[in-house]
């Protein structure tokens, strides 16, 4: 949309860009776009860019999830376990506070709509009587839109006014009393545990990440393995046939511990078809 000459306001755009809310998103953005590089790099084996890329982003926000659940990736490829620890708790907690930072974000961005829709139902008042005086003037009079025709400021009308109805669309942000850890986190921060030898605690975290991810098959895996581990059979095996349930290719010699381990109570070894978790 143009900028009209001599108008009391500058729209929305332009003032948005100069708004610390604004760089705090950019912010934001970028540190993002440099955590999801880098677990892409990481995927594809790039172990150097994935560690600079993380670290960029860190940088940017200190306490982004993403970044520090990378970081964690890292470490445990280099079974560095209470580190890669460590890092999954950070990321905990850091998803906690990106969603009160997100919340702030979406507060400052509410009152600057707000702030900018009473600037344009200004414009449109003055675009209407700019339209009024088109009617009853000649042409050459000066006017302080700088002598816009009657079709200019029927378009500036439409303009505006599409703007004012985008903006009274919008709702304040309700911030969210309600906080879980992302499951896939809860995952990370288990497998950490389990590689450091405290069984119980990775199996308490492991648990609760089953209670969302119902259908994924690796977490059962790792459950029926810290089960047999401390010779839970019959959760062992259940986790076992919930994990196969699910398509995951359980590992032979595993399976073949756990047999010898003995069956669950109710003797069965076999895949439940269509069990669920």
């Amino acid at each position: 949309m143009r900028v009209l000459a001599g108008a009391p306001v500058l729209l929305f755009g332009m003032l948005a860009a100069a708004a610390a809310g604004e760089v705090a998103e950019r912010d934001l953005r970028q540190a993002m776009g440099y955590a999801q590089r880098g677990l892409s790099a990481l995927q594809k084996g790039n172990v150097a860019r994935a560690r600079e890329d993380f670290v960029h982003a860190v940088a940017k926000i200190p306490n982004l999830p993403d970044a520090h659940a990378g970081l964690g990736h890292l470490a445990m490829r280099e079974k560095r376990f209470d580190d890669a620890l460590r890092e999954y708790r950070l990321a905990e907690t850091g998803s906690k506070e990106m969603i009160s930072f997100r919340v702030l974000l979406e507060t400052e961005r509410f009152a600057r709509s707000r702030d900018e829709l009473q600037r344009l139902k200004a414009v449109e008042v003055q675009l209407a009587q700019e339209a009024n005086r088109n009617q009853t003037q000649s042409r050459g009079t000066s006017n302080s839109f700088g002598d816009m025709s009657a079709g200019r400021i029927q378009r500036e009308r439409a303009e505006v006014g599409a703007r004012v109805r985008v903006l009274e669309t919008m709702s304040p942000p309700t911030p969210d009393a309600s906080y879980e850890p992302p499951a896939d986190v809860l995952f990370f921060q288990g497998n950490a545990l389990f590689d450091l030898q405290r069984t119980d605690e990775a199996i308490r975290v492991w648990e609760a990440a089953a209670k969302r991810m119902r259908t994924f098959g690796p977490l059962q895996n790792n459950l029926a393995v810290a089960y047999w581990k401390q010779g839970r059979l019959d959760d062992a095996w259940t986790s076992l046939r919930r994990a196969e349930a699910l398509g995951f290719k359980v590992n032979p010699s595993f399976r073949a511990d756990l047999e010898k381990a003995g069956p669950a109570t109710d003797g069965r070894t076999d895949v439940v078809a269509g069990a669920r978790p």
